[in-house]
Order: C-alpha cells, then structure tokens, then sequence
C-alpha cells in the first residue's frame, strides 16, 4: 500500500492502513521533528565557526563524505567524522566540544510537529510499535536525546526502537531498511513506514513490500514562497544564513492549511505570519506604554488600511478586544483637524505644493468652494504667501478647531476619555495622521498618544513617540524605502469595503464618501482577510512544544523577509488575485489606479529595456513583471533594497549597428553607425542624437534585415532620458517609409532591400535650447546573414 497525505490528514492514516499492520515506522527530520528555519544547513548558521558557519560547516560534511567511504568502505558519516575532518588537528575533546554545540543548536532548532506526535499516539492506542529510521549522522543515542529535548520526553517514551543511518553504513535509498527488518525480525506488510522524503520514505521501503505513507509537507507554490521568503530575508539582512538562520516559524502552520485557492494562500501563508507577529509586537509596545504612563493604553487602529490589523491582533488576543477601537481618521480628516496655527499649515501644504494641487490644499484647509477654485489658479508661490497671511492663517485655526471638535466626538464615542494613554496604530509608513493631530488631541483631549506602524520610514524627524515593526533602530533607510514603495498593494489588502471618511456629524458620525472600489474586488479581499486572521487565531497548531529559537525577534526577521517578499518576488498566483484590484488614492478624489498592468509593463520593457526598472514609478511593478522571469524581480530588488548606482551603460550588451544618416536644414548630411542595443522580446533601441531638433535621421534598418517590426519612435531630452529618477517625458516622432510596405501592427518587409530606410524628421515643437535624442524601438524579425555573423563572432 502506498498513501499520501497532507499535513493536516497525516494525524489520521492509520484509518486507511491495511489490516496486519504492527509496527509504525517514521522519518525523524520534517517527519517527527522540524526545523524552525528554511533549510536543515540554517542551523549551523548558529555554530561558532570560522567565516561563515554554514559553509564552514558544509564543507566539512563534504570532505568527510569523500574520505570515509574509503577509510571504512562505508556511505554514512558520523557528525564526530565530519568535525574530526573539519579540524584535523582538533584533540578529540575540542571535536567533542563542536559536536556538543551542534546538537545543542539543532535543540534549539527542532520541535515536535503536532500531527505526528498525534499519530504516534493513535498509533500506541492500537498496540503499535513505533520505530524511528532516519537518514542521520547522529547516533541512536543522540537521535533520542534530540527528540526529548525538542518533543518532549513522553514523545521519546513512545519510540521503541531507533535506526540511523550512519551506524549501519548506508542510507534508507542504499539499503537502511534491509538490516531494519532483519533486527525486527517482521514481514514488511507489518510495517508502514512514513517520511518527507519520496525516494528515501516511499520507493526505497516500497521495492521491500514496505507500506508507506508520503507526507506531503507542501504543495507546490507554499514550497517555493517558502524558498524566497529565505532569500529575501539574506537580501533584508545580509546577516542571515552568516551569524544566524532563515528563521521559519510560520511552516507548521502553512503546512497546515486545508484550502488551497489563491486568495486564502496569500491571506494564510503570508498576510498571516505579518500580521501575527505585528500584534504581537503591538501588544509588547502597549504594555510597555502603560508602565511608563501608569495608565492602561488604548489602541486605536486607524481605519481604513487599520482594519486588517485590528482584526488581526483581537484574533490573537481575544481577551484586550475592551482596549481596541477602529476609529475612523483618514489622512485628509486629520490634516482639516490639525491646521492649529502657521506652522502646522506650512508643514502640511508646502513640502508637497510643487507637486500637488494648490485647489485641493486649499479645500483641505477648509475654504469654502468658490475661494479654492480662486486660490487654485493663482500661481504656486502666491499660493503659499496667501495662506501664510496672519488672518488667513486665523481663518484657517478657527474652521480647523471646528473641525476638531467632531474628530474629538468620534474619539469619544469610541471610548476615548479626557487623559487617556493612546495608541495610534496603522501600517504607516509615514505617519502622516499622528503628524497631523497629535498637538490637536494634547490640547483639547490631554491625551498620552504614542503612533506605533507596520513599517515607519519618516523622511524628517517628527520628533514624535514613533516606532515601527520594522524602522530605523533595526533596518537601514535604504531598505525601509524600498519596502515602502509597493506597500499600497498591501494597504489595499488591509482596507475595509467603505468610503474613506470625509467629515464627521456633531455627534462624531463618520461620513464617508463613495465607496468606488468594485464588490468583486471587496468579496475577494474578504477571503484573504479571513484566512489572515485565521492564522492569528491559531499560529502554533503544529507546535507540541514551541523550539526555543522561536521568539518575538525571530518572528519580525520572518515576518519582514515575508513581506519584502511579496513586494518583489510575488509567486504567480498572488499577482494573478492582485491583477483586479484597484487603488483608491483617498485624498478627498474618487481616482483610481490599477494594480497590475501587464502589457503596460512590458511595453516599458520593451521599449527602454532593463533600464526601465530604474524609473518606472508604478503601484506594482514586481507584479507586472513576473511574466518575465525571476532575474529581473531580483534586479528590482537588489537596485532598490541597496540604492546600487547602476546607469544605463551598464544594461547595454550586445548591441547590433545600424547605419544613421543625419541630414541638416542645409542638405548637408553625413552618416554614422548607432548601436542598437536589446531590451526584451528580441526588440532592439536605437538613440539617435538630434541636437537642438537640428537634424532628420534617416534609419537604414534594410542593411541589417529583411523583415522588421517598429514598437515606437519617439523624441526625448538628453538629461531628462539618461537621468534614473527624472520623470520622462516623450514626443512621438512622425516616420516615413521608404522601401517599406507595412504588413500591419508595425511588421515591414523591406522591399527596397539593403536601402530601405525609416525617415524621421525632427519634432515640429521642441523645447527650446535643449539636445534631443530619438529613441527607435525595432525588432529584427528577419536579419541580414551579415549582422547574424556579426552576432555569432561577437559570442565567440
């Protein structure tokens, strides 16, 4: 017989053995006990070792693995064979002192997986044997010891026997289990046999006429999240897999999970252990909080992108649900509320006036309709003076303290007092609402208030009682920049399916506006919100006993590589529930923005190349650019997690040369060779320097092929084009054909042979003074045998 079974149907397959079974036979590792990290080599991270532990370690096995087979005509090694090779010349005391280590940190490592120990036990309800066979370099003895310090003594109790590897010279695939029967002295369909592993647990015992049981721990995609979540966490922190693991206290409970659609995988798997440790880290921030003010803190979740999180912390700690409040303060309600005098106007409005609109500041700061339209059309620096005037600025005070006082009575229905110690808490990443009201609510409520967040990267030092998850005291700026740049699609997630609010009634009645976002979109966040705070509810259910390794510092490691990962190395099925989503940017307007444009992306790609990663500004860029491959992401990611000053030359490889002749006002006209260098899909960009709109280039793409395809030709400032974090602004180019025909959607055949050429006269409006570049996007669809031989040299 031969089964599989997933982790949360493992506890019950003895239902389905077959009668005569005697003996229960299990794998130990990702069997009976797991890890608290990615890989079984994260726990030498822990080890005192030279250099970097893990490889330390790993080569040491290695070496050890080379020379014992030799040395005993054996396979297996012994963990004294590998540190007595590791250090030659180590006495045997400091060998043991290595080994004695290593055993202490996979301790510290290893749990018993719940599902096991329960069929274990359900196994000795039946009069089962159980036995233990592993693929080890531990002995019997230190196998056992492990299990009692990492399940617990009574677990070990269960285990009748214990076969290992190392001591019977071959592994479970190289024979293990024939001397495993013969010391049993059993038929094998008296045993069942149960591992991870499906060549060592089920084809090697299977060829004997064992029964086996294959625990599937994860499915496909679980598996492969798994794997980048510990990548990402070495490009968070460059210290792990160095001086510490890819801690992974989160792969029980994934192991776990029952569904497997896309919305409830994202909310389960990775929204889940997030929001799970961020409760739990809210939880410590308040209570700390309380020893310092004496009083009990109130935590006021800030909604809409604060529902989430609320949700979450009462999942896990059901018990404080009389400290938590959702009140709803959005950004544009606590900027009317907070405009307290000169200052606070002149914080709020001219850090972003360059940017934004003068109208709607001015609607923020509470003029009537007709005075927003006026002062809108007056120029920005005139703007700025106007609303700096002392009675403007008094005008301005006195709406604003209306205005406070139906925030104030909003508090108050939510259980706020006159005194209180508050908690604000929000993803963040700014800050901006307690920036806002914080003087307000001192003033007229004499409210503590501290602002914890999710992530907390301020631009300027507030100089307020701020902190985050994740933010400065652990993470570089870089990182935390970088992190802060997608979060939208993670506020997103979060939000409720509501207007965001507007305004308040007297009695402090939220009033919202119109809820744009599309109810398919809200139905599917719901699914993903439920399996988040599902997790929460039960983040340890496949823990006996927690490792020891699991800790509050170990679960924020986790939870950020978690969430740095969803940023930018999305799995496939995470873009595909994003790919209907849209954002509401919830600043008093009713704009929408797309999520995940995949054709827009990579039109970009195709057009600017891998440079374009360097300044495309969208929602979800990640996401839009899974389609073509891992290497990319991990550009994006390595670009912006490390600010790396990578320029435009340095993406332009194998470039092919097309002729230009560029032809002045004056007939004169000399022809050069621009290297056209590849983007993606086979496409080719071309730039072409016009000077001061002087010229008109004449491309000859017919000496390079016989078929090609235009994407775009287009006219661009020098400076602009060439800087990363200008914004680029284009002038499509109007071409002429000559020796041509178009066959459709830009394919052309060049029917005037190796003289076919594109002609682009330059712009008829251009700014004045300024160089230009034309920019021609082409695909060589057929290419001239010359320019394939070029290539082919070129690669040689």
């Amino acid at each position: 017989m031969k089964l599989a079974a997933r982790a949360h149907q493992f506890a019950h397959i003895l239902d389905q053995a077959p009668d005569g079974i005697k003996i229960l036979s299990l794998d130990c590792f990702d069997t009976l006990l797991w890890r608290n990290c990615n890989l079984p080599v994260d726990v030498f991270a822990e080890l005192d070792l030279p250099g970097s532990a893990m490889e330390a370690r790993i080569w040491g096995e290695t070496k050890a693995r080379r020379v014992v087979p030799f040395q005993r005509g054996e396979d297996e090694v012994t963990i004294e064979d590998i540190y007595g090779n590791m250090m030659p010349t180590a006495s045997k005391a400091d060998v043991q002192a290595k080994v004695d280590a290593e055993l202490e940190a996979e301790a510290r490592n290893c749990y018993g997986f719940k599902p096991t120990v329960e069929l274990m036990r359900a196994a000795k309800a039946r009069g089962l044997e159980i036995i233990i066979v592993s693929d080890t370099y531990l002995s019997k003895e230190q196998l056992r010891t492990l299990i009692g310090r990492a399940a617990g003594e009574d677990v070990a109790a269960m285990i009748d026997r214990i076969f290992c590897s190392c001591e019977y010279g071959s592994s479970k695939a190289g024979g293990l289990f024939v001397p495993v029967l013969a010391a049993l002295g059993v038929s094998p369909a008296a045993i069942l046999h149960c591992g991870d592993n499906p060549t060592a647990d089920v084809i090697a015992p299977e060829r004997l006429g064992i029964h086996c049981c294959h625990l599937e721990q994860f499915d496909a995609e679980s598996e492969q999240r798994l794997r980048l979540e510990a990548s990402a966490a070495c490009i968070v922190d460059p210290t792990t897999r160095i001086t510490v693991p890819a801690y992974q206290p989160h792969r029980q409970r994934i192991a776990l999970r029952e569904a497997d659609d896309a919305a409830t995988s994202l909310g389960h798997d990775v929204l889940g252990p997030v929001f799970h440790s961020f409760a739990g880290w809210i939880k410590d921030e308040a209570t700390a909080q309380q020893a310092r003010t004496g009083k009990p803190t109130k935590l006021l979740f800030l909604l809409r992108d604060g529902y989430l999180p609320a949700q979450a912390y009462l999942a896990r700690y059901p018990e404080d649900a009389a400290n938590v409040a959702m009140v709803e303060i959005s950004r544009l309600t606590a900027a009317k509320a907070g405009m307290t005098d000169a200052k606070a106007i002149e914080d709020y409005v001219l850090p972003e006036l360059d940017t934004g609109s003068s109208r709607v500041f001015a609607r923020h700061l509470l003029f009537d309709e007709a005075e927003a339209e006026r002062l809108g059309k007056l120029p920005k620096t005139q703007f700025a003076a106007h609303i700096a005037k002392p009675d403007v600025v008094r005008g301005v005070a006195q709406r604003s303290g209306a205005f406070a006082g139906k925030l104030v009575s909003h508090l108050k229905y939510h259980g706020v007092a006159e005194g209180d110690s508050v908690m604000l808490v929000d993803l963040g990443y700014n800050g901006s609402v307690q920036n806002l009201i914080e003087a307000r609510l001192k003033e007229t409520m004499k409210l503590t208030v501290s602002g914890r967040y999710l992530l907390l990267r301020e631009t300027w030092q507030s100089g307020l009682d701020k902190a985050g998850f994740a933010d400065h005291s652990r993470y570089d700026l870089k990182l935390l920049h970088a992190l802060s740049e997608s979060i939208a699609i993670v506020e997103q997630l979060c939000t409720l399916p509501q207007g965001s609010v507007v305004d308040y009634e007297a009695d402090g009645s939220p009033i919202r506006e119109e809820n744009s976002v599309k109810s398919a979109q809200s139905d599917v966040r719901s699914m993903v919100q439920q399996a988040c705070t599902a997790y929460c509810a039960d983040a340890d259910a496949g823990f006996i006993t927690a490792p020891a390794s699991d800790t509050a510092e170990t679960r924020r490691r986790m939870a950020t590589a978690s969430l740095a990962r969803l940023l930018f190395l999305p799995v496939d099925s995470e873009v595909q529930v994003l790919s209907d989503f849209d954002h509401d940017v919830n600043l008093g307007t009713s704009e929408l923005l797309k999520f995940v444009d995949v054709e827009a992306a990579a039109q970009g790609l195709r057009r600017r190349g891998i440079f374009y990663i360097k300044n495309a500004l969208r929602m979800y860029l990640p996401g839009e650019l899974r389609q073509h491959g891992l290497p990319i992401n991990l550009s994006i990611f390595a670009s912006r997690r490390f600010g790396l000053d990578l320029r435009k030359t340095d993406f332009d490889v194998g470039a092919i040369q097309v002729p230009v002749m560029l032809m002045d006002a004056a007939g004169q006209h000399v022809t050069i060779d621009v290297d056209a260098v590849p983007t993606i899909e086979g496409y080719y960009q071309a730039l072409v320097p016009i000077g001061q709109a002087q010229f008109t280039a004449g491309i000859q793409l017919g000496r390079i092929a016989e078929w090609v395809q235009i994407e775009e030709a287009s006219f661009h400032q020098i400076d602009e084009f060439l800087d990363a974090k200008a914004e680029e602004i284009s002038i499509p180019a109007q071409v002429i054909a000559d020796g041509l025909e178009d066959m459709g959607h830009g394919l052309m055949q060049c029917t005037g042979g190796e003289t076919a050429f594109l002609l682009v006269p330059p712009p008829s409006v251009a700014p004045t003074g300024e160089a230009l570049l034309l920019s021609v996007v082409f695909r060589p669809v057929v290419k001239r045998q010359k320019v394939v031989q070029q290539q082919d040299r070129a690669a040689a």
